[in-house]
């Protein structure tokens, strides 16, 4: 019975009740919508919307952001201007993702 229990916390962290839930890394419903927009991007400008918004409370710029087949492609730079990540925003669900 112990096993299952576990097994159950394992692969399910966010049931209620859930001992290991703080420790699951699950986010927000906010940070979700905001990580995995899920909203088609077809232009730079939205893109660069979708970041702004993504990393509102983080002291960052935002670089160029350049038009692939499939996505956009931007660098995340910190305030002495060196590129801390390069981050691809999925064109059809807007889905943002770190590739460094």
């Amino acid at each position: 019975m112990i096993v299952i229990a576990v097994a159950l916390c394992t692969f399910f962290p966010h049931l209620p009740g859930n001992p290991f839930a703080v420790f699951a890394g699950t986010a927000s419903a906010a940070e979700q919508r905001s990580y995995g927009e899920m909203k088609g991007m077809a232009t730079a400008e939205e893109a660069l919307k979708a970041l702004k918004k993504h990393f509102e409370k983080r002291d960052i710029v935002i670089g160029e952001i350049i038009e692939k087949e499939l996505y956009f492609e931007a660098e995340i730079k910190d305030r002495k201007n060196m590129v801390i990540d390069k981050v691809i925003i999925d064109k059809r669900t807007g889905r943002i993702r770190s590739i460094y």
